[in-house]
């Protein structure tokens, strides 16, 4: 049995991998489920509730609803057993590859995720073997004896030192499904909903990206576990050294970044149903539909991750509940494995609050018409996103360069710095209030427009009796 727990422990990053990748496809699932329950939440209604998971068919669980927890495995059935239909005209590869290059990449972008800090391990060497054979893929020796070995594990599948770049890199490349599927399907609806998805992401991956170097500038860093581990620690003794609270507008511009990265409501303008029919994916049926679908759902959980490791500190609580005590001074290292999947249930449980807003969002607002889509972000984001970025670069500049304190080799931003950064962020929103002020009026885009020949030009008489 203790064989079986080393063999376990050593290939740790390999059991993390297969159990963090079925998941998340699993939980992709299941927030269908949440998006229509909080529909119905919105709408003062029930929502599924009488879909079990028998089926109605399987003996003793055909009587049992379950809370309705059936419906995504019923709508999973429906898509396969739907008709896999390809229309003419289209062009037979790009039409299959677009789904897949959104899944995948949506997929891939997990890896970099910190969801535990680090798992540090003392294994006792046999003799005459190898001691750095003992030492996981992932893992780094931090001591190294003739008859032990004690490694340090990051709990993420991939530890890499660019992972912000990585995510940002990764989930761009998942528009690409978006416009290949548009402009493959041969049809008008499509080609219009891949180029507002092209428009899309060239106007809001700016002010997104520079609201991520506004924080990656405070650290120094674009590792995400290090980001993370700069917010593992309280300022005053009580208040969480989590980004949110001296970068609020950064994590403003993030959110509704995200939201537009995802093409979810209000900024689902490439796949409005009252204009386009659907856009995009009007032609896609079958499997081929359900990957467009459960590709947003995997790219909102990817997004919602990155933001609670960004902004909401990770896996990280306030009075030290989590906080390992190994090293001290560095709450990131523990050897208790227990304390690290407790850590990825609340970085998780983190995540799932910001995928609520996702739905609640999108059940409250109406959709932008596409110019206003795109005045929100050349006019309003991008403008505060690179005043924002200046405004932290002067910040660092005049108060980042004392002694800074380290966790696990990561800068933390002190009391004074964050406060000093709290009104920065207070001084920006100000500014743009003011500078909105003297901006060019935009184009009325709903003057009437006099149309030759028309039975509206003038106006109509009024027949009397």
């Amino acid at each position: 049995m203790q064989d079986l727990f080393n063999f376990a422990f050593e290939y740790l990053w390999v059991l993390l991998t297969v159990i963090i990748h079925f998941t998340v496809l699993g939980v992709v699932a299941y927030l269908i489920l949440l998006e229509r329950k909080t529909a119905s939440w919105v709408q003062d209604r029930l929502g599924p509730n009488r879909t079990g998971l028998g089926f109605g068919i399987i003996p003793g669980l055909k009587d049992f609803h379950f809370w309705g927890l059936g419906q995504p495995l019923a709508d999973g059935l429906k898509f396969v057993m739907k008709e896999d239909y390809r229309p003419g005209g289209v062009d037979r590869i790009l039409f299959s590859l677009a789904p897949m290059i959104m899944i995948v990449t949506v997929i891939v972008s997990i890896a970099v995720i910190p969801w535990g800090g680090v798992l540090q391990r003392t294994a006792k060497v046999s003799d005459g073997a190898d001691p750095t054979a003992v030492v996981p893929v992932t893992g780094s020796v931090v001591a190294l004896g003739e008859t032990a070995v004690t490694y340090q594990m990051p709990f993420q599948i991939a530890n890499l030192n660019i992972g912000v770049l990585f995510v940002l890199a990764t989930l761009s490349l998942a528009v690409y499904g978006v416009v290949v599927g548009g402009y493959a399907s041969n049809n008008k609806f499509s080609f219009l909903g891949g180029l507002r998805a092209t428009a899309n992401m060239i106007s809001y991956e700016i002010p997104l990206g520079v609201s991520v170097l506004a924080v990656v500038l405070l650290f120094g860093t674009l590792d995400l576990g290090a980001i993370v581990a700069a917010q593992t620690h309280t300022w005053a003794g009580w208040v969480p050294a989590w980004n949110v609270f001296l970068h609020p507008v950064a994590f403003l511009l993030f959110l509704i970044c995200i939201h537009a990265e995802a093409n979810r409501a209000p900024f689902d303008l490439a796949e409005a149903e009252q204009e386009l029919v659907g856009g995009y994916h009007t032609e896609y049926s079958s499997m081929r539909f359900a990957l467009f679908f459960l590709a947003e759902y995997a790219g909102m959980i990817t997004t919602s991750a990155v933001c609670v490791a960004l902004f909401f500190g990770g896996w990280h609580l306030p009075f030290g509940l989590l906080d390992g005590k190994v090293i001290a001074g560095n709450p990131v290292v523990t050897d208790n494995l227990l304390v690290c999947i407790l850590r990825t249930v609340v970085f998780f449980g983190k995540t799932v609050l910001i995928l609520f807003i996702f739905m609640w969002v999108r059940w409250s607002l109406p959709r932008f018409r596409f110019d206003q889509l795109m005045m929100l972000a050349w006019r309003a984001l991008i403008p505060i996103s690179l005043a924002l970025l200046m405004m932290t670069a002067l910040v660092v500049y005049f108060w980042g360069t004392t002694p800074r304190t380290l966790i696990n080799g990561t800068m933390i931003v002190p009391g004074k710095m964050a406060l000093w950064m709290l009104l920065g962020n207070g001084l920006v929103v100000v500014g743009a209030l003011i500078g909105s002020q003297f901006f060019p009026d935009a184009p009325d885009t709903n003057r009437r427009m006099k149309v030759s020949g028309s039975r509206f030009s003038t106006p109509r008489s009024i027949p009397t009796a």
